[in-house]
């Protein structure tokens, strides 16, 4: 990947180098300074929904998401997720409200959970990974914060037609993992 990396910022620099020799040092501060005021912006709202997150953590209520969800839990991610309960259920909450980052440490200490210590993928791991992979979210935290760093007029006129197709795809990818995964 590295290696890609190179060669686009060579052919960048080299095609700017004869169209514009001028403009590389500007188009190279603004591009550094609008990547940092938008990671300014993006880790504003990451620093929210941690916080909520942490909160929620603290108080019981993840414990509590996991017995009311437990039945489902088990139902999609298999016997093996009953350690794992906790942690499928915080990396949900965090893919919920948009934070697909905060979702990735949960996610990973469930899946060692759920190894049987072979190291091979079990259905509750496929499906796990499918869920996140399909984005489930009801409040797009990320790409609001990212339109609102652009300056969108309405950076929250995307919340209905992501949660519309998030929706669509964590359903379709649940259906496949549930028909084409059998464990041996």
């Amino acid at each position: 990947m590295r290696y890609i990396w190179l060669a686009m910022m060579t052919l960048s620099v080299a095609l700017m180098a004869f169209t514009d020799p001028g403009g590389i040092i500007t188009a190279m501060t603004d591009g550094a300074e609008t990547s940092l005021m938008t990671c300014a912006s993006l880790m504003a709202v990451y620093c929210v929904w941690m916080g909520f997150i942490n909160i929620i953590k603290d108080c019981g209520v993840v414990e509590k998401l996991s017995r009311a969800g437990s039945p489902l839990i088990k139902k999609l991610f298999g016997k093996g997720a009953r350690g794992a309960a906790d942690d499928i259920s915080l990396n949900i909450s965090a893919n919920l409200l948009g934070v697909g980052n905060a979702a990735t440490p949960p996610a990973i200490s469930a899946v060692k959970k759920m190894d049987g210590g072979d190291g091979k993928l079990t259905r509750g791991m496929a499906m796990l990974f499918v869920v996140n992979a399909c984005g489930l979210q009801i409040v797009p935290a990320t790409v609001v914060g990212l339109r609102a760093a652009a300056g969108s007029a309405a950076p929250a006129s995307v919340i209905l037609p992501c949660l519309a197709v998030s929706l669509a795809t964590t359903a379709a990818g649940i259906i496949l993992v549930s028909l084409f995964y059998k464990e041996k």
